[in-house]
């Protein structure tokens, strides 16, 4: 099964009368859009409600609650998952939680907070999680729990530590979850090969017997303990590895880290966005080692640290897990400020997050055609897909748009990136397919003004050696001429002006 809908209702920026209702497709989801503009919001609502793994502890505060435009803050407030396509085996795991819809069973998970002031000020806040469309079905327990926990990436993530020996590391965490190292837990039989339990019950026992170890801890036990003892009551203490106890102290001992690249055996330290690849690594590895748990990612920024060709190596790695066969198949949700990402992606999977709305890409929520998205796959690139993040668009046909343009903006004392303007210069008389991006179905109007500038393409006179056989401006007839320069698309928030 895979995370279909989010819907959340008096959550942070979504309020009751506008809430969030977010379709999401199996595979990839890309969230994109200005600073301020309700991503982390939509990232925290199934992290609210799946809880993930690892030692993230997540409860509702009275901030989570939607402020008001006179100032209130909403009392109540619900986020729900909704889960579809759910195999024979989920449907008969988790029957109860169910809903049936016209023969169809989909499972709603709910989180529903409750807000009361209390009379020597503060909040305090009430939580239930229930199935349900409503949040009026059974509560959310057990095996359910389990399996829906997501992962989550945080942003600016210090993956060097997160992959650092240590009690109850991410590390260990992930090493225990993975079923090949589960048979590492006890000891081999007859005839199998060693197993990492039998090798540091080994090591234990070499560590044991050298002759400094013992002298440390007979030093120890006789100089020191033996006069804190009472004569009832003698403290020894073993100086050793541990190996003794549980595994997954065994695996707390572990460490994963990256090797040098010019063939030196000693380890060196490696920069912040290697290590930060290296721990998603383990992520992805984990996420499609167990299938005990739903394939769920959660990523903030993870455009954290990376170089933009290091980018486009991990987009591209993202695409082909998400693609993978349906028994292998991640799902993730992730947000992102980085044009290298946004461009490495199919269009259809990005979301634009603009004033706490939404508006996917996807073929069945714009103007553009089938065509224009094979076009825009093959030419919407970094520079380009600025378009993302921009509050007010302008799209050129050419490089005399683009380098006047600014200047003009200045002079009138209006810089466009003061403004969050963008330029989008796209080389060719296609720029139409660009504005076709922020073009909606339904005729929703998106809340950027998008200028769309072509080249005037009529030459002056004084250009008639230069141009060929192309007419000038005195043969151009004046019905044409007016026709030709009246010929720009206006659509919604759209305008068409020809460069002069």
């Amino acid at each position: 099964m895979y995370l279909s809908e989010i819907y959340a209702a008096g959550f942070r920026c979504f309020p009751e009368d506008a809430p969030l209702a977010l379709q999401l497709q199996r595979g990839l989801n890309i969230l994109v859009g200005p600073n301020d503009a309700g991503k982390t919001a939509v990232i925290d609502a199934p992290r609210y409600v799946l809880w993930t793994r690892g030692d993230d502890y997540v409860r509702l505060e009275a901030t989570d609650f939607h402020s008001k435009a006179d100032g209130s803050r909403a009392s109540d407030l619900i986020i729900r998952c909704t889960f579809d396509a759910l195999s024979p085996d989920e449907e008969a795991r988790f029957l109860e939680w169910c809903t049936n819809e016209s023969g169809k069973l989909r499972l709603h998970l709910c989180l529903r907070g409750r807000r009361r002031e209390l009379p020597g000020g503060g909040d305090s806040i009430f939580t239930q999680y229930r199935a349900g469309k409503d949040a009026d079905g059974m509560p959310l327990e057990g095996e359910l729990r389990e399996y829906l926990r997501s992962t989550y990436l945080r942003p600016l993530r210090d993956a060097e530590r997160e992959l650092r020996p240590g009690r109850r590391s991410r590390l260990s965490r992930i090493l225990g979850a993975l079923p090949d190292m589960a048979k590492q837990s006890k000891a081999a039989g007859t005839g199998e090969p060693s197993t990492l339990h039998d090798v540091m019950t080994q090591t234990e026992g070499q560590v044991n017997t050298n002759p400094g170890v013992q002298t440390v801890q007979g030093t120890v036990n006789t100089s020191y303990l033996k006069e804190l003892s009472f004569a009832n009551d003698l403290l020894t203490a073993t100086l050793g590895l541990g190996a003794k106890g549980s595994f997954d102290q065994m695996l707390e001992r572990l460490e994963l880290y990256l090797n040098a690249t010019d063939g030196r055996t000693q380890r060196v330290l490696r920069g912040l966005g290697y290590n930060n690849l290296l721990f998603m690594a383990a992520e992805l590895l984990l996420l499609q080692s167990h299938p005990e748990q739903v394939p769920f990612l959660l990523i903030e920024e993870p455009e954290a640290h990376l170089h933009p060709q290091h980018q486009t190596l991990f987009m591209q790695l993202l695409d082909a897990k998400t693609k993978a066969s349906a028994e292998n198949q991640i799902q993730v949700l992730l947000t992102t400020h980085s044009s290298h990402l946004a461009s490495n992606a199919s269009l259809g999977s990005v979301t634009l997050v603009i004033g706490h709305k939404t508006y996917p890409l996807g073929k069945d929520h714009t103007k553009l055609s089938e065509d224009d998205y094979g076009f825009l796959r093959r030419f919407l690139d970094a520079t380009k897909a600025n378009l993302f993040f921009a509050r007010g668009l302008m799209i050129v046909e050419g490089d005399a748009e683009n380098l006047l343009l600014p200047a003009i903006a200045s002079k009138l004392g209006k810089p466009l990136s003061k403004f969050g303007v963008s330029i989008v210069n796209v080389g060719h008389r296609g720029l139409f397919r660009y504005s076709r991006i922020l073009q909606r179905k339904d005729e929703t109007q998106m809340p950027i003004p998008v200028a769309l500038i072509p080249d005037r393409d009529i030459p002056p006179d004084v250009a008639q050696s230069l141009v060929g056989g192309r007419l000038i401006e005195s043969q151009w007839e004046g019905a044409k001429k007016t026709a030709h320069l009246g010929a720009r698309p206006d659509s919604g928030r759209d305008r068409g002006f020809i460069a002069g």
